[in-house]
């Protein structure tokens, strides 16, 4: 099931949510339906271009730099 971002219309928080359709969401904290789909950080995120200079993003699974998968920044 794919992991979703939400805002809230009702009660104004963001939250994420495993739906199989986004539709079904509901807040967690409100139980309101009038959720509006977010963009993830996942989606709009992450690349090459984004990459520290010197890293390769292919050699560390694209977007893990700077967290300790490929080794300590300068």
């Amino acid at each position: 099931m794919p992991l979703y971002d939400f805002h809230c219309d009702a009660c104004g928080r963001e939250f994420e949510e495993l739906v199989r359709d986004p539709a079904d969401a509901r807040c967690p904290a409100c139980s309101s339906a009038s959720v509006t789909k977010e963009l993830s950080a996942f989606s709009v995120g992450g690349g090459q271009k984004d990459a520290p200079a010197g890293c390769n993003v292919m050699a560390c699974g694209a977007g893990a730099c700077g967290r300790g998968a490929c080794g300590p920044l300068d």
